[in-house]
């Protein structure tokens, strides 16, 4: 994703300028490209641990760094970076541990070893250490135009791996650009992660959100379909990126909870309360969306 690479390289070469070659930096799952590993060598790091814990993504990752020249700076280590053991201590940790729903790869239990582990104390505090910033999931009430013809959906391979809970539908995987997602209100934040606070982080949140639908969007609201969730990542203070608002194709998707199998007519003007909870030591996360809606 285009806007994505260039936040988080604007960030690292923000964060790395004027160290004089003095870093040392971590890539916590470097994946098969080493993407974020080679940006921070070619900002200027000393040196770089590029973890990774798919066998054959490290591999790939080696070839990489290797045809990049950087086998120098950049040391990939396979492995689980909760396991593994660095040789020394980092001034800086990237990441990009984040789904279409922001905490649905596990993030904190990874980063909170991280900071205990492998990050130096440093004058600037932890959150100047860590990039990105903070992670959001976005969510807001839609219309899915293709809700009445769902026995097509897994045919259109639109079915998320999401596994749901008895007697509720499964999630649907949308793709970032689709034009099938009608938003009857305001999006609303439904969790955030801020990777340099991992102590302030709890293993449940409990949110109640109330979206107010307006009255021209009546016509719409008659075809109450669910709660779409889609990722909005603070790189740093200068650079974001939301899954909604940005103009080309990310491989980030939509996350949409059906409430119903088949849509449900909603008053419009009026409002729609969300009681929402997400259990970070389930695994995978849960997320439970419940709501009733006014006719």
């Amino acid at each position: 994703d285009e806007p994505r690479t260039k936040a988080y390289e604007a960030a690292i070469n923000k964060r790395l300028q004027g160290t004089q070659g003095s870093s040392v930096v971590v890539d916590i799952g470097t994946g098969s490209l080493a993407l974020l590993a080679i940006m921070a060598a070619k900002a200027g790091a000393k040196k770089v641990y590029a973890i990774e814990k798919n066998p054959e993504a490290a591999k790939k990752a080696k070839e990489t760094v290797t045809k990049e020249g950087l086998d120098g700076k950049i040391q990939v280590i396979e492995g689980d970076s909760t396991q593994v053991e660095l040789p020394e201590k980092v001034d800086l940790i990237v990441s990009e541990l984040i789904g279409s729903i922001a905490t649905q790869e596990g993030v904190e239990p990874i980063i909170k070893d991280a900071e205990k582990r492998f990050l130096r104390e440093s004058e600037g505090g932890t959150c100047a250490q860590m990039i990105p910033a903070r992670v959001e999931t976005r969510i807001a009430p839609v219309k899915y135009t293709e809700h009445r013809i769902m026995q097509f959906a897994s045919k259109r391979g639109v079915m998320s791996r999401g596994k749901p809970a008895p007697d509720t539908l499964r999630p649907l995987r949308l793709r970032s650009k689709t034009r099938d997602l009608v938003f009857l209100s305001e999006p609303q934040t439904l969790e955030e992660f801020a990777f340099c606070n991992t102590a302030g982080f709890s293993s449940r949140s409990d949110r109640t959100l109330k979206f107010e639908v307006p009255a021209k969007k009546a016509d719409d609201a008659k075809d109450f379909s669910g709660f779409a969730m889609w990722t909005r990542l603070v790189v740093d203070e200068d650079n974001v990126v939301d899954v909604k608002t940005q103009k080309v194709t990310s491989h980030w998707a939509y996350v949409l909870a059906l409430m119903a199998d088949k849509p449900v007519a909603m008053k419009a003007p009026g409002s729609l309360e969300l009681k929402a909870s997400v259990e970070y030591d389930a695994k995978p996360v849960r997320y439970t969306l419940e709501t009733e809606v006014p006719v």
